[in-house]
């Protein structure tokens, strides 16, 4: 399965949905952007940050491999762990990650 660009919000929004979450217009958008940037073959994973927002407030990114570039960010866990499965659960889909490629976008 290619994933188109114009295919990729709707399929990322419904995965996100089996988790659980929904995300908001501008959040679907925001990883459509940053996503292309983030090239590599490993999974994706969420990392815990100090907000820089909040003394004493987490923030929880979506990040690829060691790669410090996020494609989500939130004060929710289980937010940023639902876009986490579902870009891991497109690209499984999508075959190209075992090869080493992202998916077209």
């Amino acid at each position: 399965m290619n994933i188109e660009a114009s295919d990729f919000p709707s399929l990322l929004r419904a995965h996100v949905e089996l988790q659980g979450t929904t995300l908001t217009a501008e959040e679907l958008s925001h990883v459509g952007e940053c996503y292309p940037r983030c090239r590599g073959k490993d999974i994706w994973d969420v990392r815990e940050y100090a907000s820089p927002t909040a003394v004493g407030a987490r923030e929880y990114r979506v990040v690829r491999g060691s790669s410090t570039q996020d494609v989500y960010r939130s004060h929710e866990r289980d937010h940023a762990t639902a876009v986490r499965a579902a870009l891991n659960e497109l690209e499984s889909q999508d075959g190209r990650t075992e090869k080493g490629e992202q998916p077209s976008t």
